[in-house]
């Protein structure tokens, strides 16, 4: 379950990038940058939240 959730965690932030670039290039990218950050966001939040309950417990 550590590595779901590091490659959710992975995923999330790029999409996070993918946002920016999507806001930069396009002209009216404004609400499409959004819509891919919130998303980035929610999949890199439910990555953390796996690794927290089911990570590497010592």
């Amino acid at each position: 379950m550590f590595i779901l959730a590091k490659v959710l965690q992975a995923l999330g932030l790029a999409d996070v990038g993918f946002a920016l670039y999507v806001g930069v290039t396009q002209p009216q990218g404004m609400a499409n940058e959004y819509k891919f950050t919130g998303i980035g966001i929610v999949v890199f939040l439910v990555g953390y939240i796996i690794e927290g309950y089911w990570g590497s417990r010592a």
